[in-house]
């Protein structure tokens, strides 16, 4: 009955589209945006109707911009990178097009970008109290990435080990459970609910409108899931122009620098399509988008070693991935109603793929899984998004989202089903006669049920978790100068009838800016995350590798602080800024991945005398600490001549604040501390972090031609878990001499050339991993050899 939804979905939008297009009562702003002079048009700027920040419309080539607006009076906002925002207040008559030119003033800085995420509501980049890195469509394209991954990879500060992501060294590697950075699909959770792992495909990547990414504790803001920070993709809606966009890429894996480690013949191949349809019909706008990939895959199945695994019996043609994403967004602001629209969003993906556990050995077999860790999946995964905004002529804004995400796993020995149920009712208003006060508040229902794993011990596998919080957050500028940011909220947790947990949270911040291009901020915020269901309640044997339950698991919490400073900068007409931060991270009840013998049964190799797996434990508490430099900017040097730039480089000290404490003790017994459970307890640096991380991502245009690079610098990995070179007389996977081998920091290179073919046409040709280097992020695990992909990108639209 969960998969006959999209049915349901595809009636109730027929319906709800077949009553969109009529005439209405509206006008036309139009006009050109140029610099100060008024002889430059200025092409790409946003021009926004202030009470509806997704109405809006760009300046063309020629700087000529047309906005359909309704009748009546509106504030409009003109902005664009590098200069001044400029704000008019008009009267739209239906009649006749009303006319206004901006000009706008050349700013020092870089930091006019709009975003939401730290408040919840618009704020410019730079008056914000957290660090935060805004990354466009642009890097998207340029990187030919197939998902959002790609992309977030080369954000300062932000690593993806294995599908996980880590915001500076808060969290370690936990085989895809619990994520401490939130993320989330225009400010709603997208995390697998029974698990809170990040499923990167069904991010609808060819409708991104910007990446936000937060660094430190974002509990407050959006919840258990953002002890570490937040990812919040948004998407775009339709602009007065008509978008219609097709994007085909097709590449091939290079074989690995070692030649006998190659295990596929022929050739290894990749591609995929993307599109994009987005236009607005007088009151209704639309947004279809989808993709629909192949990957080969460069991580092979086992070979028969001389005991049961069955995962040797898979053919060399099932590993590859095939993945299949359509998304439709759907508004209308009902003529006779003002100030309101309404609509449903859309996404829905079924995809075939593997989770690969540990390589075969380090040398043949390092492109091989070892036998039993390698599972075959088949998902299915949707969310449907009904939601409403009204604007009152009192300055209120009052938002009602809900959202329905299901995800279906099913494997050879075990079925995954998880629905999540979300609702949020938010108040936005800006109290003007106490100088542009602007209070946030809202209440939030989360219910997940989940029906996975096996039964163990009168613990069953159908397990539900409701969420309920509070917040609010006041935001308010003193002198013109100086920004105060304070924020509550108020988490309450049930699962199963069981245990209840409820926990307030806290947050503020400063931001003052000291001259026109220099602003200091301090921050500070509590971190709270709950357990998932997966973490308390599942045991399952998914790969080989045995997961027991521990329902005693208790929430982590944590604090973070922060001083910063932002210097923008301009040379002729790129600008940019630099920001240097220094952060400090506590938390408490740490949950970590633990090896141990926990029950009398089997373990992954089969033995009856003894019965081990891995468990998730609180480890006690931990400390982080560090301090970041980031360098974003964009502009142009001539006429002819652009240049984008991004970089930065983290140094984390991730260190066990009890190296000798004891947190468990299992089954034989033997007591688990972080001391007996590392591989190097040196500085008492936790497992599976990066101490040093650096990149850049540079592109440089000459009128239609453009070349760009990506580098990417990790450190060694110092720490990760002791039962890893325990198992190696069973195993053999050369874990250990593997590491002794390679254990310097890996520099990583990308290319990439693009061609403007024609106004419609954009080719480029991409080379990931240009020097064939055969590395490990996380230990076990090799990365992919190097790759050569070309992509065609057609514009239909406008």
């Amino acid at each position: 009955m969960l998969f006959r939804l999209p049915v349901i979905l595809y009636l109730a939008c027929s319906l709800f589209s077949s009553g969109l297009l009529f005439a209405q009562n509206s006008g036309t702003l139009k006009g050109i945006v140029t610099d100060a002079s008024g002889k430059e048009p200025i092409p790409g700027a946003n021009i926004y109707d202030l009470s509806d920040i997704t109405h809006g419309t760009v300046s063309d080539f020629d700087g000529k911009y047309q906005l359909q607006l309704k009748h009546g009076k509106h504030s409009v906002v003109c902005s664009f990178m590098g200069f001044k925002s400029d704000t008019i207040v008009v009267f739209i008559d239906s009649l006749k097009p009303t006319m206004h030119d901006f000009r706008l003033q050349s700013s020092s800085i870089q930091l006019e970008t709009m975003v939401i995420s730290a408040g919840k509501f618009e704020q410019k980049l730079n008056e914000i109290t957290v660090s935060m890195e805004v990354l466009k469509p642009v890097l998207i394209e340029n990187k030919n990435s197939t998902n959002i991954k790609g992309v977030l990879e080369q954000t300062p500060g932000l690593n993806i080990l294995d599908g996980e992501p880590q915001m500076r060294g808060g969290s370690g590697f936990n085989f895809g459970i619990g994520s401490r950075v939130a993320i989330l699909i225009d400010g709603l959770p997208a995390l697998a609910g029974d698990g809170g792992r990040p499923e990167w495909n069904f991010i609808p990547l060819e409708n991104v409108e910007q990446i936000e990414v937060i660094k430190g504790a974002s509990s407050v803001t959006y919840g258990s899931s953002a002890l570490s920070g937040s990812i919040n993709i948004r998407t775009a809606y339709p602009k007065d122009e008509p978008v219609f966009k097709v994007s085909t890429y097709a590449g091939v894996y290079d074989s690995p620098s070692t030649d006998s480690a190659k295990w596929w013949k022929g050739t290894a191949t990749f591609y995929g399509t993307s599109f994009l349809f987005s236009e607005k019909f007088d009151q209704a706008d639309m947004v279809l988008g989808g993709m629909d990939i192949y990957d080969h895959g460069f991580i092979g199945p086992p070979k028969y070693r001389g005991f049961n695994a069955s995962d040797t019996t898979i053919r060399e043609s099932e590993v590859g991935e095939k993945t299949r994403r359509l998304n439709c967004n759907l508004r209308y602001r009902p003529e006779k109603i003002p100030h309101l629209n309404l609509g449903v969003n859309v996404n829905f993906m079924k995809s075939q793929n593997n989770i690969s556990l540990i390589w075969d050995d380090d040398t043949t077999g390092i492109y091989r899984a070892f036998p039993n860790t390698l599972t075959l999946q088949n998902q299915v995964i949707y969310y449907i998004e009904p939601f409403l905004n009204y604007y009152t002529d009192g300055g209120f804004r009052y938002i009602m989202r809900t959202r329905y995400f299901a995800t279906k796993n099913v494997m050879p020995d075990q079925t995954i089903e998880t629905d999540v149920s979300y609702s949020e009712f938010q108040v936005i208003k800006n109290i003007k006669f106490l100088n542009d006060l602007n209070i946030t508040g809202g209440i939030i229902r989360n219910q997940t049920n989940s029906k996975s794993g096996l039964p163990y011990k009168g613990i069953l596998p159908v397990n539900y978790l409701e969420n309920y919080a509070i917040y609010t957050q006041l935001d308010k500028k003193f002198w013109g100068r100086l920004n105060v940011s304070a924020g509550f909220r108020d988490e309450f947790f049930k699962v199963n009838d069981e245990e209840v947990a409820s926990q307030p949270i806290f947050r503020s911040g400063l931001n003052l800016q000291l001259t026109d291009a220099t602003f200091l901020r301090y921050s500070y915020g509590q971190g709270y995350r709950f357990p998932t269901i997966t973490e308390k309640y599942i045991h399952s044997d998914i790969g080989g590798l045995a997961i027991y339950p521990n329902p005693i698991l208790k929430p982590e919490t944590g604090w973070n602080t922060e001083f910063g400073i932002k210097q923008g900068f301009k040379i002729k007409k790129f600008v940019g800024f630099i920001d240097v931060a220094a952060f400090w991270q506590e938390y408490q009840n740490t949950i970590e991945f633990t090896y141990g013998v926990w029950d009398k049964d089997k373990d992954i190799f089969g033995d009856d005398s003894i019965s081990a797996g891995f468990k998730y434990l609180n480890t006690g508490p931990t400390r982080v600490k560090g301090f970041e430099v980031s360098l974003p900017g964009e502009g142009k040097i001539t006429n002819d001549f652009k240049i984008d730039i991004l970089g930065g480089y983290t140094y984390v000290l991730p260190q066990a604040v009890n190296p000798a404490g004891v947190f468990a003790t299992d089954s034989t017994p033997q007591t688990m501390s972080y001391n007996f459970t590392s591989t190097d307890t040196t500085g008492n640096v936790l497992k599976y972090r990066f101490q040093h991380h650096a990149k850049a991502d540079l592109q440089l245009t000459y009128r239609f031609i453009s070349i760009g690079g990506s580098w990417r610098y990790y450190s060694y990995i110092q720490n990760i878990d002791m039962v890893f070179y325990l198992f190696e007389p069973q195993m053999h996977s050369g874990i250990e001499k593997y590491r002794n081998k390679n254990n310097k920091g890996i520099h990583l290179f990308d290319v990439r050339i693009g061609v403007d073919v024609t106004k419609k046409l954009k080719a480029s040709f991409v080379v990931n991993n240009v020097f064939n280097l055969s590395y490990s992020l996380r230990p076990l695990k090799i990365e992919s050899p190097r790759t050569f992909a070309l992509r065609f990108s057609f514009n239909f639209g406008g």
